[in-house]
């Protein structure tokens, strides 16, 4: 039997959650499945995966990224090292790991360290372009080219650049001589093709915290705060895995939820709140779904990716601080039809299906 380890970054929820369809991919195609990765991401994974057969769950080393209330840019950049020396225990760990476990393939959402040189592998990412000041940008792409030389390939979850490509500057560089795009990937299904609905309760108001600490806190103590001031009913999704549920009067906060839970409620409300994380923005293609995009502070990626889909796809965004001021504009946005020329996750898997065959 055919074994692959695929690694996932633990930096917030939304690298689990789009590397879950590959997981399930490679189980579906007959394939033993080693995933690596840690904190609430390893354990959201269990969660989700617990029911399969043919997987085996590993801890594998891993940066712990802090934040902060202000500054956040100037608090990343001085983990660099940091950084570096977990791409150093990774790249240990992950040559133990290919030895004593027999594997043949590899696939890495952001860890870049996850590689060996005797085994095919493919660097999942949507940075082929890091967010970063003027000044640092030569110096941060020379390292993205260095760590991704090691893989035998990059794969992008998202088109190739033009109308369709939802990643905008973020995608406009080469840093691999094998870069493929891979499509729209999210684990969310539109319940109105072929999930049975199980809600009981419209919730017009829906809102999805996501993101590091201490933004996840306050953004759902913000969100808390407007559903609050507004007449309708609202639900929070603040993934946590192992918590349960919260109800503040008409609010109900779920901390984890299942795929279909939120996708129902997703497609029912009537005002959407989210980060403009990718993954986020990749389940709201999956869904054909509008909301308010409002960055993680400081998170430089998140605000290019809110600017772009303001500017391209005409979608309402704000600030954290406006949220907590109850200063929300009204929905808006459009997509272009030839976004749905394909259905999610039908390139991803049919490249993986290839690759895995090769």
């Amino acid at each position: 039997m055919s074994r692959i380890l695929i690694a996932v970054l633990n930096w917030g929820m939304g690298h689990a959650s789009r590397t879950l369809p590959m997981i399930e991919g490679a189980l579906d195609l007959g394939w033993e499945v080693d995933v690596a990765s840690s904190g609430d991401a390893l354990m959201w994974l269990k969660n989700r995966l617990k029911n399969r057969s043919g997987v085996t769950f590993f801890d594998k080393p891993g940066a712990v990224i802090s934040y902060s209330h202000k500054f956040t840019m100037l608090k990343l950049i001085s983990q660099t090292p940091k950084l570096l020396l977990s791409i150093s225990e990774e790249k240990k760990w992950t040559a133990k790991h290919v030895k004593s476990r027999s594997i043949t393939k590899i696939i890495s959402d952001n860890c870049l360290g996850t590689y060996d040189a005797n085994v095919p592998s493919v660097f999942m990412t949507h940075l082929l372009k890091f967010p970063v000041p003027w000044i640092l940008s030569p110096i941060a792409q020379r390292l993205l080219r260095r760590f991704t030389r090691h893989f035998s390939e990059v794969w992008v979850p998202d088109s190739p650049p033009g109308m369709t490509s939802i990643s905008g500057p973020l995608t406009s560089r080469t840093i691999h001589p094998k870069t493929k795009f891979i499509g729209i990937l999210s684990r969310l299904v539109n319940p109105s093709k072929n999930l049975t609905h199980t809600s009981t309760t419209p919730y017009p108001l829906v809102g999805i915290v996501s993101g590091p600490e201490p933004h996840r806190t306050k953004m759902e103590n913000a969100l808390r705060k407007w559903m609050q001031s507004r007449p309708e009913k609202g639900l929070i999704f603040s993934g946590k895995p192992g918590l349960s549920s919260r109800k503040d009067e008409d609010i109900l906060t779920l901390y984890d939820a299942s795929d279909v839970e939120i996708s129902e409620a997703i497609c029912a409300s009537h005002i959407l709140i989210c980060r403009s994380g990718y993954t986020s923005l990749l389940d709201l293609v999956a869904l054909k779904k509008h909301a308010i995009l409002i960055p993680t502070p400081g998170q430089m990626e998140q605000e290019v990716l809110s600017e772009v889909w303001t500017e391209k796809f005409g979608f309402a965004s704000c600030t954290q601080k406006d949220l907590e001021n109850l200063m929300i504009p009204e929905v808006s946005g459009r997509f272009p039809p030839e976004l749905f020329s394909k259905a999610p996750n039908k390139t991803a898997m049919n490249e993986l299906a290839a690759w895995l065959k090769n």
